[in-house]
């Protein structure tokens, strides 16, 4: 590796170079612990696994940023940080982008057997599917790459399998017919959380329904007319009084001329339409429970394409919106079409297709949540809601416990198969003789009942976030058998999962339902039965927002505003797109991105580029005078002159600041916190004090030396506390520190290094409020320089009236004025001031002696608007100090915050209206 810098800073010149390194030496592997070695602490984290059809979008691009800033942390504040990287077998997604590839060849998944098919899928996957880890790969991400998994390998294969036997044996699993979301174009059933409801203006149709003896009718209301071929009763309220006297006849179903009963049942609601219900119990879920109460058939009318089949009309064969257009012609050429009235319609939408939603009666496998193990135990959802309950699993923010109850709480059986050929196959086989079904591990070679070796596996696959929620435990070696592997007792639970509030339910809650469902079975390593809080697959769940465009719009494609975060890191490098992200990231708080803010951040990476060329420089400088830079200890900085003291006494502060910011995830605040100490304290102010110091004389002299070691212990520290944000730009400094230094590596990358501690750093009160004060007093005198129009490189004199401590440091430091502010002599009078050329501060005030016509009118004004400005906030600090509620609830530090800044305040505010006085 090369450590010479360039002149400018050019993010792909680094970037590539550096991602390669890492992974070729292995940085981020987490080796194997030597026997008997003691534990060390683990920060276990698990990649929300991307589809493998996926390519990085910002979502991904935000969880990836702040999932490597902690795993980064974490690992250089000595623990052993894992993060373990997959991807998914993404059923529905995979099979439909390899049938689109298909049908661009004018062939059809059915043109192919099925292991044919699957055969395409995996050279699918071979070819494209490796796309998105590419991407993470190349933007740095710290995974442990050995431990990459694909939810289908044979490995993950062999564990869903086991986990399908065991609750299959535990009674959990069952088979049945029952209304499930289908998605016509698919082919499948989707779950609940998959459709989306539109809100759409459409009709309902008045149908009216001839009793069989002629004696009258009822009239029914729907809004999918075509359901009616399928209509086994009409359902009326029991205490309806309109309808009493219909209970126990028939009606004759229009366009079929079958006979139906009139029922009663609770569900018809008597101020809804006509109160009469239409009942289709193969297409309606409530429909479905009512004929489940009164024994009634099931005729299902439509086929998987949600065409109108064995109907016995002329219908069959007909799409179900086309069928619809017949049916209500039709009706209204023989009189039973009563009225048609506008609408409001509730549309299930596949959010997959976009096709609507038609409730199907199917065969179907189911998970029985609430159901306890017939071989003991609590239900699946009892454990997990315990889990959060009992504060085994925490939600940051902490809403998002109050939605998981919730759903927990109204939790019905999840259908786990759906219709598909890509995906872990159900393992059961169905016997043609006695149609007993058999769950096994392996192909039996026969019914286990009947012996007959006539076995068909089941067609149907697993659904993926069956296989998806058991990954925290089965990544790390669950086999079913009891035994706790090596990774499971190292690495279970995993400390923090980072996720999107998009995969709450689909993700987030299956893993909490089936870890602590597994794991409870899984003993601790001293062979004690596992708690619930042993159990659980993560300690904590961290939701992030949502990264919308500038104007904090939803990005999607329809209204053109999705940003690629590939195009914007090749324009201004993954750092600069990394501290955009986390700048912004606090728990709850969108992010809106915007480009500008980006390049903010990428001409940041360019001045910390030039401090560290700056760096270079005086080393080089130094060395040719004698002076061999090195690294400080903390005692060393001491003696050091005041803006040393300054500047470490900061990286103490900065240190705990950050510390506390990523503890409670508050990525925006560390990345504040780091920012302007870099830019503003290091860059913006020691980088120009210390040009004072230095002075590279044929003699060597103490403070050169010390400031020329300062600047690199510091810039060394600071590389360290940005490295988990800006992990190129750190590691190619950090490397070329120690290549100008001429001193060994203390670590071979900057991510193994210890990341800065606030113990680690001298703290000097006095030596931060001295240099308050002399900051203040620079950027007053700047700013008084502005507004009297003194010349940029003219010098002028200033006179300090302050206390003796005040004056004394404003003399003592008078090359620190003269170098920042321009300040050609300075004058201290211990006293109070009023007059014009002057600003006032609560610790001196400070005039610039120049000759210069005062805009009276102008000043006046000033003062005016300065005096409102501080009368204001004396009200308001007034109110708060005379509120007895305010007083018993605030934090006595607060209080006595506010005492002071009232007090300097008052202070300021007399010296301006002196001043105004003066004017006349």
């Amino acid at each position: 590796m090369t450590h010479e810098l360039s002149k400018a800073y050019d993010p792909s010149a680094i970037e590539a170079k550096w991602a390669e390194y890492w992974i070729a030496q292995e940085l981020f592997a987490v080796p194997t612990p030597a026997e008997g070695a003691p534990p060390q602490k683990a920060f276990v984290q698990l990649l929300p696994p991307p589809n493998v059809t996926g390519r990085l979008h910002m979502g991904h691009m935000l969880n990836q940023t702040e999932m490597d800033i902690l795993a980064r942390w974490h690992r250089m504040k000595g623990e052993q940080s894992v993060w373990v990287p997959g991807t998914d077998h993404a059923g529905i997604a995979t099979q439909m982008m390899v049938e689109r590839a298909l049908k661009a060849e004018g062939k059809q998944r059915t043109d192919f057997t099925r292991e044919e098919f699957t055969d395409r899928v995996w050279a699918w996957k071979q070819e494209y599917g490796g796309y998105i880890t590419s991407q993470m790969r190349r933007l740095g991400a710290s995974v442990d790459w050995s431990r990459e998994y694909f939810t289908m390998d044979e490995r993950l294969s062999v564990a869903v399998r086991e986990a399908f036997v065991k609750l299959w044996q535990q009674g959990l699993i069952y088979r049945g017919a029952y209304i499930v979301n289908w998605d016509p174009v698919l082919g499948t059933a989707v779950s609940d959380l998959e459709v989306e409801n539109e809100e759409k203006l459409g009709s309902i149709y008045h149908v009216r329904y001839d009793l069989a003896d002629g004696s009258g009718s009822i009239t029914i209301a729907t809004t999918r007319p075509e359901t009616m071929l399928g209509d086994v009763a009409v359902a009326v309220n029991p205490e309806d009084e309109r309808y009493k006297a219909f209970l126990g006849k028939k009606l004759v179903l229009p366009l079929v001329n079958r006979e139906i009963p009139v029922i009663a049942d609770e569900w018809a609601n008597p101020e809804f339409g006509t109160g009469a219900v239409k009942v289709t119990p193969a297409h309606d879920p409530n429909d479905f429970a009512i004929g489940q109460r009164h024994n009634l058939p099931q005729p299902s009318i439509m086929d998987t394409q949600a065409r109108i089949a064995h109907s016995g009309t002329k219908y069959d064969g007909l799409d179900r919106f086309e069928a619809r257009k017949q049916i209500l012609a039709d009706l209204e050429a023989l009189g039973h079409l009563v009225a048609v009235k506008e609408h409001t319609l509730t549309l299930p939408v596949s959010q997959r297709t976009g096709s609507v939603i038609e409730p199907r009666l199917s065969m179907q496998w189911f998970l029985a949540v609430n159901k306890k193990p017939e071989t003991g135990g609590d239900s699946i959802a009892e454990n997990a809601i315990a889990a959060v309950r009992d504060n085994h699993i925490r939600f940051t923010p902490e809403m998002y416990s109050k939605t998981y109850f919730e759903w927990m709480n109204n939790l019905h059986d999840w259908c786990i198969s759906r219709q598909l050929w890509w995906g872990h196959r159900i393992p059961a086989w169905h016997c043609t003789a006695c149609h007993e079904i058999n769950v096994a591990r392996e192909t039996p070679q026969a019914c286990s009942k009947c012996g007959s070796t006539e076995l068909t596996q089941e067609t149907d696959v697993l659904d993926t976030w069956f296989s998806s929620g058991l990954l925290p435990f089965t990544v790390f070696g669950w086999d079913g058998s009891g035994e706790l592997t090596q990774d499971l007792r190292r690495f279970y639970p995993t400390e923090l999962l980072v996720t999107g509030f998009d995969i709450l339910f689909f993700w987030v809650a299956r893993m909490v339902m089936l870890g602590c469902h597994f794991m409870l079975d899984v003993p601790t390593e001293d062979g004690a039965k596992r708690s619930l809080a042993e159990a659980v697959p993560f300690k904590e769940v961290y939701i992030h927002a949502l990264v919308r465009d500038a104007n904090r719009e939803k990005m999607s494609k329809t209204k053109g505003n999705v940003i690629d975060p590939i195009e914007i890191v090749e324009k201004y490098g993954t750092d600069a797109v990394r501290f955009t992200l986390a700048s912004q990231a606090s728990p709850g708080t969108d992010i809106a991105f915007n480009e500008a803010r980006t390049e903010g951040y990428r001409a940041f990476a360019n001045k910390i580029w030039n401090a560290a060329r700056f760096l270079q420089m005086n080393v080089e400088r130094g060395a040719e005078a004698g002076y061999k830079a090195t690294l400080l200890t903390p005692s060393e900085i001491t003696d050091a002159p005041l803006e040393t003291r300054w500047l470490f006494a900061r990286l103490a502060a900065v240190s705990a600041e950050v510390e506390r910011a990523l503890s409670t995830y508050r990525f925006d605040e560390a990345a504040q916190a780091v920012y302007q100490f870099f830019w503003g304290e290091f860059c913006d102010w020691y980088l120009e004090l210390i040009k004072l110091r230095l002075d590279f004389a044929a003699e060597t002299n103490e403070i050169t030396a010390l400031t020329l070691n300062a600047l690199v212990t510091a810039f060394e520290a600071a590389l360290r506390l940005l490295s988990p944000f800006m992990p190129f730009l750190t590691e190619e400094l950090w490397q070329a520190l120690y290549a100008f230094i001429r001193t060994p590596q203390p670590a071979q990358s900057i991510a193994l290094t210890r990341y800065p501690q606030a113990a680690s750093f001298l703290t000097d009160a006095a030596a931060e409020e001295a240099m308050n004060t002399l900051q203040e007093l620079i950027v007053t005198v700047r700013a008084l320089r502005k507004e009297l129009g003194v010349p940029e490189k003219e010098a002028a004199p200033i006179r300090v009236y302050s206390t003796a401590k005040a004056a004394d440091l404003a003399a003592a430091n008078a090359e620190m004025l003269a170098r920042m502010a321009r300040v050609s002599a300075v004058e201290v009078v211990a006293s109070a001031l009023s007059g014009n050329n002057t600003r006032s501060t609560a610790s001196f005030d400070v005039t610039v002696l120049y000759e210069r016509q005062i805009d009276v009118a102008a000043e006046r004004e000033r003062l005016t608007k300065e005096i409102a400005k501080l009368s204001k906030g004396l009200e308001a600090a007034s109110r708060q100090l005379g509120s007895e509620s305010f007083l018993a609830k605030a934090p006595a530090h607060i209080v006595d915050g506010l005492k002071k800044q009232a007090a300097e305040n008052q202070a300021l505010k007399d010296k301006a209206e002196a001043a105004l006085a003066q004017l006349g």
